[in-house]
C-alpha cells in the first residue's frame, strides 16, 4: 500500500491529461430549427461510443435507421434522407436513404463530419375508420383508439398513421372488448384506400366478438389451515377477464397475507363449458400455496441520518412478534412519505424468506435546504417575481419551513410557514404563520401584519377541517373610498376561525367532472386580543360536467356576509375585512376591486355582502386548447339591511385556455352589460389557474 503525502498529491495534480478526441461531427436539416437540433441531440445520445472520432459505414446507417423510424411513426411513410460524409481525406460523398432502407454504403468508410438532408415527404393521417361487426362500444368510442374524438379539431400529428400506431390501436382496442368479458374477441384490420397526394388513408376493422365468458363456478383450494376466507359467491355469476382473475388472486393474496403468510401465491385452472344462451360458461379453480408462515423480527431504518427514531416508530406500528402482513408494512410506509422529508422510502425484508424476518426501512432525505424562483403574470398586480426558501427535516422531527418573498408592480408579500405534520395522530397538522402583505387596491393602500397559528385535519375522503387562530394588524393609506371620513386607519384584530373543505373534483388544476365546496367563519372579538368585534361568513360551491363531444359545463356560486354583532357600530370594522369584488377569478368584466359599490359621489364603498354566480361552457380545440364563453353575475349589498344583495351586475365574455402543468393560461374578455359611471365597459385578463 502506497500513501501519498501532500507533495506526491502536488505533483499529481499538475500532471497534463490526455485530450479526449474530437467526436465526428453530425448535423440534421430540413426539419426545421428546433426540430433539427432534436434530432441530433437524439442521435448522438442513442449512437453513444459509435459516433467515435470518426464515423464507419455501420455508425452511418444506424443513424439513418434511427432517422428514418422515427419519421415512420410520426406518419411520415415516405421520407428520404440524403447523407453526405467528409472523410479524413478526400472529397465529401453522399448517398439516398429511403424507407426500404436498401442503400448499402462502401465499407471501409470513416467520416470525420456527417450531414443529414431530410425530406419528410407527406404525412399521412387517420381520415375515415369503420367498423364491421361491433355492437360493444359505439364507432366513435371505438374510433377514440385511432385518432382522437373529443375535441373540435384534430391536428395532423394525432391523427397520424404508420402500421405501428394501427398495430398499437387494433391491440388497444381488442384489449377493451376482452376486460368487458368478451375474451376470444379478435379484430382484422385493412388498410380500404390511401391517397399518396393527401395521406389520407381509410382503415377497416373487421370485429368478431365472439362470446362473452361468464364464471358459472368457482373452486378455492389451498387455503385450508391458514385461517384466510374469501366470499366464492361474490365472484361468481361475472364476466370472466383476466382483470376479474387479477382482483380475485389480490383478494385471496390480502386475506392470507393478513394472517401472516406474505409468500402466498395463486395458480387459476379454467374449464370451458358448453355454450349457453349465447354464453360461454367457465368454471375456475384458484389453487393456493399458502407458503410458510412468517412472524416480524426487528424493525429497523436505513439512510435516516437527520431524522429521529422515536419519529419513525410512531409512525411504524408493528412488533417483533406480530404476523408478517405485508399490508400494514406498506401502510407503515405510506405513513413515512407523508412525513415529507424523504425523496424516497422502499421497503425490504432481512432475511427475505424463513419464519423469523426484520423488516427494514430504506429512507432517503430530502436536501434540508430548497430555494426556488417564482415567476408569474396577472391582469392586476401584471409581473410579480419573488422567492421561496424551504428547510427541510427541523430537528430531526420532519417539521418544515418555508419562507417567501413576493413583490410585483402592485404588492410586496412576506410569508413564513412552520409546519408539524401529524401533530396529534395521523391526520391532524399543525402550523404557524407570520406574514405581511401591502397591495395597492383601487381606492386604498391594503397593509397587513400578523401571526396565526393553526390545525389541519383530514376528515375523510377529499374533506379537510380547519380551525386556528390569529392576530394582525390591518392598516389603510391613501384612503379614497367612500367611507374615508369614518375609516381607522389601524386596527388590531384578533379571531379564530373555522373552515370545511370538500373536493371531489377529477383534477383540481383542470377540472372535467365533479364537485368542490366549502365554508368558512371568522369571528374576531376584543376577548380574543383584538380592539373590534366582528364576524365573516363565507361559503361556495363548483360544479363540473361533461357535456357533448370535448364540451363542458362549469357552473361556481360563493357567497359571503359580513356581521358586527357585539360592536356598537360599523366603524368597528376594518376597511381590509370588507368584500371588493371584481378581477379574473370572480366578475371578469372588471379589474380586482373594481366590481365593488358605488357612493353618490362615484367613490367605491366596501360591501358587506356579496353573492357571485359563474357560469361557462368550455369547448375543447385540441389536446390542450379550448375555448370559453362565460356569464358572471353579481349581487352586492353595503349594509346587511339589504341583504343579499341590492345592486346586481353582469358581465359576459369569450376566452382561450393552454393547458399547462399548472393550470390553464388563460386569456378572457369579460364586457359588462350594465356598467355604472364610471365603470370600463370591459376587460381583458391574461392569468394563469381555473377561475373558480
Amino acid at each position: 500500500m502506497c500513501i501519498l503525502g501532500p507533495a506526491s498529491l502536488a505533483i499529481r495534480a499538475g500532471e497534463e491529461k490526455p485530450e479526449k478526441p474530437k467526436a465526428a461531427e453530425i448535423a440534421v436539416k430540413g426539419l426545421g430549427f428546433w426540430k433539427s437540433r432534436e434530432e441530433r441531440s437524439s442521435l448522438v445520445r442513442l449512437l453513444g461510443e459509435e459516433r467515435g472520432p470518426a464515423m464507419d459505414a455501420n455508425a452511418i446507417e444506424d443513424a439513418a435507421f434511427l432517422l428514418i423510424s422515427g419519421l415512420t411513426d410520426e406518419g411520415f411513410l415516405r421520407p428520404t434522407v440524403k447523407v453526405i460524409a467528409t472523410p479524413e481525406s478526400g472529397a465529401p460523398i453522399d448517398f439516398v436513404f429511403d424507407a426500404t432502407l436498401s442503400t448499402i454504403l462502401p465499407r471501409p468508410l470513416a467520416a470525420k463530419r456527417v450531414e443529414f438532408y431530410v425530406d419528410r415527404g407527406v404525412r399521412s393521417t387517420f381520415e375515415a375508420v369503420a367498423f364491421t361487426g361491433l355492437t360493444l362500444l359505439t364507432a366513435e368510442q371505438a374510433t377514440g383508439f385511432f385518432k382522437p374524438v373529443d375535441t373540435l379539431w384534430q391536428s395532423p400529428v394525432s391523427r397520424a398513421y404508420s402500421p405501428g400506431r394501427l398495430r398499437r390501436a387494433v391491440d388497444n382496442l381488442q384489449d377493451e372488448l376482452r376486460l368487458r368479458g368478451y375474451a376470444d374477441a379478435a379484430l382484422h384490420a385493412r388498410v380500404e384506400k390511401e391517397d399518396l397526394a393527401t395521406g389520407d388513408v381509410d382503415v377497416v376493422l373487421e370485429v368478431n366478438e365472439g362470446m362473452r365468458w361468464v364464471v358459472s363456478d368457482l373452486q378455492v383450494t389451498g387455503m385450508e389451515g391458514t385461517g384466510a376466507a374469501v366470499a366464492v359467491a361474490n365472484w361468481e355469476n361475472r364476466s370472466w377477464t383476466m382483470l376479474w382473475q387479477q382482483d380475485l388472486s389480490e383478494a385471496i393474496r390480502r386475506a392470507c397475507v393478513a394472517k401472516g403468510f406474505p409468500d402466498v401465491t395463486v395458480k387459476f385452472e379454467r374449464t370451458l363449458g358448453p355454450i349457453g344462451d349465447g354464453e360461454q360458461p367457465v368454471s375456475v379453480v384458484a389453487a393456493v400455496e399458502s407458503g410458510g408462515k412468517a412472524i416480524v423480527g426487528e424493525v429497523r431504518f436505513a439512510g435516516s441520518g437527520h431524522t429521529l427514531d422515536m419519529v419513525l416508530r410512531r409512525r411504524v406500528r408493528l412488533k417483533s412478534g406480530d404476523p408478517l402482513d405485508v399490508l400494514r408494512v406498506e401502510q407503515a410506509r405510506m405513513r413515512l412519505a407523508r412525513l415529507g422529508v424523504f425523496s424516497s422510502v422502499q421497503t425490504r425484508f432481512d432475511p427475505a424468506s424463513g419464519e423469523r424476518r426484520d423488516v427494514v426501512f430504506e429512507l432517503t432525505e430530502l436536501p434540508r435546504w430548497e430555494t426556488n424562483l417564482i415567476f408569474g403574470y396577472g391582469s392586476y398586480e401584471r409581473l410579480r417575481g419573488g422567492v421561496e426558501w424551504r428547510q427541510s427535516n427541523l430537528f430531526g422531527r420532519a417539521h418544515q419551513s418555508r419562507l417567501l418573498l413576493v413583490q410585483s408592480l402592485k404588492s410586496t408579500r412576506a410569508d413564513y410557514l412552520y409546519s408539524v405534520p401529524e401533530l396529534f395522530g395521523e391526520t391532524l397538522d399543525g402550523t404557524a404563520r407570520l406574514f405581511g402583505l401591502r397591495r395597492e387596491e383601487q381606492s386604498f393602500v391594503r397593509e397587513e401584519y400578523g401571526a396565526n397559528v393553526a390545525l389541519r385535519r383530514r376528515l375523510g375522503r377529499g374533506t379537510e377541517g380547519r380551525v386556528g387562530y390569529t392576530y394582525q394588524a390591518l392598516r389603510n393609506q391613501d384612503n379614497e373610498l367612500n367611507t374615508r371620513a369614518i375609516d381607522d386607519e389601524l386596527v388590531k384584530v384578533g379571531s379564530v376561525d373555522f373552515g370545511v373543505t370538500l373536493d371531489r373534483r377529477d383534477n383540481p388544476l383542470r377540472p372535467r367532472r365533479g364537485y368542490r365546496w366549502f365554508g368558512q367563519v371568522e369571528s374576531a372579538s376584543t376577548a380574543l386580543g383584538g380592539e373590534v368585534d366582528f364576524q365573516v361568513f363565507e361559503g361556495g360551491a363548483s360544479y363540473h360536467i361533461a357535456w357533448g363531444r370535448s364540451r363542458w359545463i362549469h357552473a361556481g356560486i360563493a357567497h359571503g356576509a359580513i356581521t358586527t354583532f357585539g360592536s356598537d357600530n360599523d366603524r368597528d370594522l376594518p376597511v381590509n375585512k370588507r368584500f371588493f369584488p371584481g378581477g379574473e377569478s370572480t366578475m371578469r368584466g372588471y379589474q380586482r376591486g373594481e366590481a365593488s359599490p358605488r357612493g353618490a359621489d362615484g367613490r367605491f364603498i366596501g360591501a358587506k355582502s356579496q353573492l357571485t354566480v359563474n357560469l361557462e361552457v368550455e369547448q375543447g380545440l385540441t389536446g390542450n386548447w379550448s375555448a370559453v364563453a362565460f356569464v358572471d353575475a353579481l349581487g352586492t349589498a353595503v349594509s346587511l339591511s339589504n341583504y343579499p344583495f341590492d345592486e346586481k351586475l353582469y358581465s359576459v365574455g369569450l376566452g382561450v385556455r393552454y393547458q399547462t402543468i399548472v393550470g390553464p393560461v388563460r386569456l378572457e374578455y369579460g364586457h359588462n352589460l350594465n356598467p355604472r359611471e364610471g365603470d370600463p365597459s370591459g376587460t381583458l385578463h391574461f392569468s394563469v389557474g381555473f377561475p373558480f
